[in-house]
């Protein structure tokens, strides 16, 4: 037998540091103690006729390092720089999707966009659902189902390829600068999460960043196999969820 060691050794040296005392400021009553590293005497915005200026003074470091909206990374301390990042919002072009008459051996579409404006350093994520299946306005238990895409294993956490018309189902499409990794192309298709089928809502586009009027594309597609699908009008409501991170 070989028996192969290691032998590991520590090697400890001791070193006398002398550290001037730090100063912080502290308050206290009977009821809390609040300790902190400076202490912003005031911070807000002053303007007058020929001016406009915000100030933060007592702050340590306040900045700024990066350039809001320029650079990946924007840092400044003091309350000034809230002023410099705009208000959650978040709004969706169009309320009515409209997939006109499917026929076999073709697909329908339409398109709506989002726009996003963060105000949190954490980004944002925005996630979609389906309240039910599409399915047929006076018989709810007929429906067109969800796409299983060209590959056959699309789901709606994973876009497949879907451009074979002879592949009928109903899906989306996410295009924009966040949209989530699995959305290749503007080819690639998901299910929507069905909320009557208590399946989990998805995320579809995020980002860690602060955005202004961020813009992402969803498009809806549908499509029936021949001989499959009875007439009439189909229908479903989506929904987006956009969350804003702290």
């Amino acid at each position: 037998m070989i028996f192969a060691g290691i032998f590991v050794a520590a090697l400890w040296i001791s070193y006398q540091v002398s550290i001037s005392p730090a100063q912080a400021e502290r308050l206290e009553s009977n009821s809390y103690v609040i300790q902190f590293g400076n202490f912003n005497v005031t911070a807000g915005e002053k303007e007058s006729s020929s001016y406009k200026v915000t100030d933060t003074v007592g702050q340590t470091g306040a900045g700024p390092y990066g350039q809001y909206g320029v650079s990946s990374y924007f840092i400044g301390g003091g309350f000034q720089y809230i002023y410099q990042i705009d208000d959650f919002s978040f709004s969706i072009s169009k309320l009515l999707i409209n997939l006109g008459e499917l026929s076999p051996g073709a697909h329908n579409s339409d398109n709506l966009t989002m726009t996003i404006t963060t105000r949190g350093a954490g980004g944002y994520v925005i996630y979609a659902y389906e309240s039910a299946p599409l399915s047929l306005e006076s018989d709810a238990g007929i429906a067109i189902p969800d796409t299983i895409c060209d590959s056959g294993s699309c789901s709606e956490s994973a876009a497949g390829l879907w451009q074979d018309v002879n592949v009928g189902g109903f899906g989306f499409n996410v295009n924009g600068p966040d949209a989530e990794s699995d959305f290749l192309t503007t080819d690639h298709f998901r299910q929507f999460a069905d909320r009557a089928g208590a399946e989990t809502m998805q995320p579809i586009a995020s980002s860690v960043d602060i955005v202004k009027d961020q813009i992402a594309t969803v498009t809806y597609k549908a499509g029936v196999a021949a001989g499959s699908q009875a007439a009439g009008n189909y229908q479903t409501s989506t929904s987006f969820v956009a969350v804003p991170g702290y």
